[in-house]
């Protein structure tokens, strides 16, 4: 009874937790001061640092924080519509996923001068992403 128990409420807390935290990440993008960090983020990754020559920071914040706030909403509407949530849980793992690759792809993630395994304070918020990398994936196969 209680190990039900416990995995109905890590079960609720997964997909609601996550949903929680994309919408709450979306909201701080609107501000100016996460574009100038998201600016140093993509100037510094190997895989992502070509936008900036199409996109502003600032818009490119804007078009991640809008994307992250519909993810969350996505993610949480499994109860009235499954497939919405379906898809949100794909495109939360495809979010996760190029964040979590960050991690190998940017310098800008390792304190300096040390390098591995010293994250700095970036490579410490991504690597959070790796564990919401797995209730992204969760979700998708909960609500497929």
């Amino acid at each position: 009874m209680l190990a039900k128990s416990f995995k109905s409420l890590g079960q609720f807390l997964l997909r609601y937790g996550l949903a929680v935290a994309f919408i709450w990440l979306g909201l701080m993008k609107l501000k100016n001061s996460e574009a100038d960090y998201l600016k140093d983020v993509l100037s510094n990754s190997a895989m992502l640092g070509w936008l900036l020559k199409y996109i502003t920071p600032y818009a490119f914040s804007q078009l991640v924080a809008y994307l992250q706030m519909l993810i969350g909403i996505m993610i949480a509407a499994k109860p009235v519509a499954r497939k919405l949530s379906f898809v949100g849980g794909v495109l939360a793992t495809i979010v996760l996923f190029l964040s979590v690759t960050t991690l190998f792809t940017s310098s800008y993630v390792w304190l300096p001068p040390y390098g591995f395994p010293e994250l700095s304070k970036l490579g410490q918020s991504i690597l959070k992403d790796v564990i919401l990398l797995g209730a992204a994936m969760w979700c998708v196969g909960d609500s497929a």
